[in-house]
């Protein structure tokens, strides 16, 4: 056996160790399928705890469904596309996605971009003054805080922070009790991405961006939910949650173009959609693909909704996969950690 595969079944024994002890073994929710079939099945378990199903029988209406999904539809095709529904990523990030990727690009030159925003000033300087860096002196200059923590660590940092206030608004009665949830996964994807991209040629940023847009669009729809009922309870039909899915997905790809982020980006959220033959054509909307299925996983494990056998989940995963959802259970998803 090589040193890495090695290393590889000691993580795994302990994890399972782990798992076996604690509250995510519950054998209640235990995966009992075909694991070549657990993506669709973590999506659709995923789905039900977001949306908070309950365990009563639930009275669907099918009509409310339809026109649901058909507003939504209609929202995805309008000029604004329901962006004017949460907050907007600031038009600062923006500015520095496009320069950042400029070789030439100072470090005075971003200092420059980042003090029009002074929340991004008190957040760089909050990240480059933590315990991670074991800092003597707190450093108050923002120059010197970008030059302490790097292009690539800084550009993750300020695409992170732009995204807060989407789930923090808190906008409606329902994102109130999912905007969390569905945050807490949205930055797992986004790191699982990262580190799956440099095992493909993928920019890793460009799919750690990926990774928290991807759910903007369902933020939107949640927000539609909220005005459109009263029940407080999202229906979680099948078809619904599949329809529903794929519309959120369309409007997440339409403001990514209104907030101008980069094509690359939109290209991969549009390809979740796609068949396998055509997903294969896109190598980010693949790392996108397989960093949803690992964070949902995770967080479905960790809230004790699901407990699967880890031998037979290695054996639908490649090395690198499994390592990245080690990464996820053992709860290293810092920016820090990872770069």
């Amino acid at each position: 056996m090589s040193t890495a595969s090695s290393r590889a079944a000691a993580k795994l024994a302990k994890l399972a160790k782990s798992l076996a002890s604690s509250k995510h073994a519950a054998p209640k929710n235990e995966f009992l399928g075909n694991y070549k079939q657990l993506p669709s099945y973590v999506d659709a378990r995923y789905f039900d705890w977001m949306a908070g199903k309950s365990t009563g029988n639930v009275v669907e209406d099918s009509s409310f469904e339809r026109k649901l999904i058909e507003y939504l539809a209609a929202l995805a095709a309008s000029e604004f596309a329901g962006s004017n529904l949460i907050p907007r990523v600031p038009s600062v990030m923006v500015q520095l996605l496009k320069r950042m990727h400029e070789e030439n690009v100072s470090g005075s030159e971003l200092s420059r971009i980042i003090t029009k925003d002074v929340v991004l000033v008190a957040a760089i300087l909050s990240e480059v003054n933590s315990s991670f860096y074991n800092l003597s002196d707190r450093i108050n200059d923002l120059s010197q805080a970008i030059l302490l923590l790097g292009h690539n660590r800084l550009r993750m940092v300020l695409a992170k922070i732009s995204f807060t206030p989407i789930y923090n608004a808190q906008l409606g009665a329902y994102t109130k009790l999912t905007a969390a949830k569905i945050w807490e996964e949205s930055q797992k994807r986004a790191f699982v991405c990262y580190l799956l991209a440099k095992h493909q040629k993928v920019d890793p940023f460009m799919a750690f961006l990926a990774g928290l847009m991807q759910d903007v669009g369902l933020m939107v729809a949640l927000r539609v939910f909220d005005r459109s009922s009263g029940s407080g309870q999202l229906p979680t039909s099948p078809t619904f949650r599949d329809e529903f899915q794929q519309q959120s997905m369309v409007l997440s790809a339409r403001i990514g173009h209104i907030w101008s982020l980069p094509e690359v980006v939109i290209k991969a959220i549009e390809g979740q959609g796609m068949d396998k033959t055509a997903l294969a054509k896109i190598p980010l909307a693949k790392v996108l693909q397989k960093g949803d299925f690992l964070s949902k996983t995770c967080v479905l494990i960790d809230s004790g909704q699901l407990n699967v056998d880890m031998e037979r989940v290695r054996g639908v995963l490649t090395e690198a996969e499994m390592d990245c959802l080690f990464t996820l259970l053992e709860g290293n998803k810092n920016v820090s950690n990872i770069l």
